[in-house]
């Protein structure tokens, strides 16, 4: 079975010959520093390249040293935009968001927000990107068409960037945006399908490059933190979800791609909207988080709901385990999740820096040892 076939079977919730493993998206990746030192561990040499602050591109041969079964393509930054990095290690991107990386850090933030005001006036005098730029989608459908017909693997399209709710409060800073969300609806809703509108055109465009070669359509919009939501399930379903629904109905009308969804964290209640408005794949599976226990998961939702993530919890395990807590913890994942199909191997979101290399190829070689169908108990 090749790596297209295998992901395709699970996702129709059948046993292919083995798990299908992922590794390289935006939320499925790993760190540049991570990166740099299993190739070290590996023997391998040459330039490491980023993506989107420090998000890897993983060389081809390290791919296929994992037997990774997909390959992104993804969108391309606007016309003429290259980000300026200034003395305080800070950039403007694309958007007007500033984000900086402190010399102690290892992450960017956001430091800066551009709609200032909670008022449709502030709204309607924000310089939107563009989503009609043909900067955007250069090149998709050739390499698209390329991984098509000239490999065999699965093709996730990444459309880099937070979803609706994601992108409102990075344009309004987080606690700004959630209280806008209980104190001025009106506008919180306005800008919800303000980005909902150039989400959709956005990926209209896309779509008519790559819908046909696609296998996997890739969103993200995190609303969750480790103990539960980051707001009410009430104030979701009648602000957030609306304008969700517009752009994920959107994708799939247009594609018959499958429907990825990025949210961290205690996700548990919103799982049925999800799959209400078309969900497919759940992403990252935070074990970790409350009420996110992989065997609960799959027993209630592993009918409608393909599990992409939540093969080894990178909070505590992949980066402060041993190599055998690793594979212990990759065996126990596999057992929980991948009977009956509906799961694709990955760990608990990207690889953090701090992960030593030896623990990040013991996961990798546990899988491939013992994620062959049946699943051995």
């Amino acid at each position: 079975m090749n790596p297209r076939e295998r992901i395709l079977t699970v996702l129709k919730h059948g046993e292919p010959d083995r798990v299908p493993i992922d590794l390289g998206g935006t939320s499925t990746g790993i760190e540049v520093e991570a990166y740099n030192k299993l190739k070290i561990l590996l023997g391998f040499e040459g330039e490491t390249k980023t993506f989107v602050r420090d998000h890897v591109e993983v060389d081809e041969p390290i791919l296929e040293r994992f037997n990774v079964d997909t390959r992104y393509i993804r969108i391309k930054p606007p016309g003429g935009f290259k980000p300026k990095i200034e003395k305080d290690n800070s950039y403007v991107d694309f958007w007007g968001i500033r984000w900086k990386k402190p010399p102690s850090s290892h992450y960017w933030d956001m430091v800066d927000h551009p709609i200032k005001e909670p008022t449709i006036d502030a709204l309607k005098s924000y310089q939107w990107p563009d989503p009609d730029d043909p900067a955007r989608i250069q090149g998709l459908r050739v390499r698209a068409k390329e991984l098509y017909e000239k490999t065999e693997y699965a093709i996730v399209m990444d459309v880099l960037g937070s979803g609706v709710f994601g992108q409102a409060w990075n344009l309004r800073g987080l606690e700004n945006f959630l209280l806008d969300l209980v104190l001025n609806q009106e506008f919180a809703e306005a800008l919800l399908h303000r980005v909902a509108d150039y989400q959709i055109s956005l990926w209209d465009h896309v779509l008519d490059e790559v819908g046909e070669y696609i296998q996997v359509a890739s969103v993200s919009d995190d609303l969750g933190i480790q103990n539960g939501l980051m707001i009410s399930p009430e104030l979701y379903r009648k602000l957030i979800k609306p304008a969700q629904k517009r752009v994920w109905q959107f994708i799939k009308n247009k594609t018959k791609a499958f429907l990825f969804y990025h949210t961290c964290g205690s996700v548990r209640k919103l799982i049925p909207d999800f799959i209400g408005m078309g969900v497919d794949i759940l992403n990252p599976v935070q074990v970790s988080a409350k009420d996110m226990d992989p065997k609960e998961l799959k027993s209630e939702f592993g009918k409608d709901l393909t599990f992409w993530g939540g093969g080894c919890d990178t909070q505590r395990v992949l980066i402060f385990g041993t190599p055998d807590d690793v594979e212990e913890e990759v065996k126990k994942r596999i057992l929980a999740m991948a009977p009956g199909g509906g799961f694709v191997f990955n760990q608990v979101h990207n690889i953090q820096p701090q992960v030593p290399p030896e623990n990040i190829l013991r996961m990798f070689e546990t899988v491939i040892e013992f994620g062959a169908y049946p699943i051995r108990t």
